[in-house]
């Protein structure tokens, strides 16, 4: 625990050491400052004109604002967290220092888990700034504490599942500049396919001229296909908890999604050392 300590110190200070932590905790609060007056705007506009935005009645705040809020913050953090898990390994690669770190008393494990800290200390000071935004909105609107708090584990789980593939990422690549953007690659490719797959008929599309057997396979293949489109993205399952909502499978999902990268992370780590 002291080396994985060790590690997730000296990352955590080398993001605010380097321009790079100043640079994305500021583009991060200008966007979402701009974000809250958005949404807060739009919300206006819906409470004096619901038809308008082809809803029966007045939205409440959770639903108009809070949820649309988080979950745009959420995916700002998915935007921006290339910035962050693009350095963790793949920096030591490229400055030949992997090895020296992987030395004893440090093993695998204290690596992967400071550095993956670390990223969730970055993580942490830019719910901060949700936090600020939110304290303000809370002075002068009412709003349960508890909604508030299960929008920021909302934004919080998402965003600590996607560092966790970052930290893969960065893992197999050798450059900062190409883990960056195979992280935001991944990322973009998953939501637009959740984008659209929303849209995808639930009936099955096989033509009916076919023989019933095919028919069926067609169709089971067309399920799967289209529950991992729906469900994969990780944005998919912070809605209801940004609305204070919270279902046990959506945390399980991010859980999940954050302990199969980190078990991955390990596994390339010590393929390298087989190689060499």
């Amino acid at each position: 625990m002291r080396n994985t300590w060790a590690v997730c110190k000296r990352e955590f200070m080398s993001y605010f050491i380097t321009p790079i932590g100043y640079v994305v905790v500021g583009t991060y609060t200008a966007i979402s400052g701009v974000g809250f007056a958005a949404t807060f705007i739009i919300h206006c506009r819906m409470t004096q004109n619901p038809s308008m935005f082809g809803l029966d009645g007045i939205p409440d705040l959770e639903e108009g604002f809070l949820s649309p809020f988080l979950v745009f913050c959420g995916q700002l953090v998915l935007f921006i967290g290339p910035l962050i898990t693009m350095r963790l390994l793949a920096e030591e690669k490229s400055r030949g220092t992997m090895e020296l770190l992987s030395t004893h008393p440090l093993r695998h494990r204290d690596i992967i888990f400071g550095k993956y800290l670390a990223a969730l200390g970055v993580l942490l000071v830019l719910l901060a700034v949700i936090g600020a935004e939110l304290v303000i909105m809370s002075y002068y609107v009412n709003v349960e504490p508890a909604v508030l708090w299960f929008g920021l584990l909302a934004v919080f789980l998402m965003s600590a599942a996607f560092m966790s593939l970052g930290l893969f990422v960065s893992a197999v690549t050798r450059n900062p500049i190409t883990a960056a953007t195979m992280t935001f690659g991944l990322w973009f490719i998953s939501y637009i396919l959740g984008t659209f797959g929303g849209s995808l008929p639930e009936a099955n599309p096989a033509p009916e001229s076919l023989s019933e057997g095919l028919r069926h396979g067609i169709g089971l293949v067309y399920a799967v296909f289209r529950g991992v489109v729906v469900e994969l993205p990780l944005d998919a399952h912070a809605g209801e908890m940004a609305l204070g909502i919270v279902q046990p499978q959506d945390a399980v999902y991010y859980l999940l999604f954050s302990a199969f990268f980190l078990f991955l992370t390990f596994r390339a780590l010590e393929s390298r050392k087989w190689r060499a």
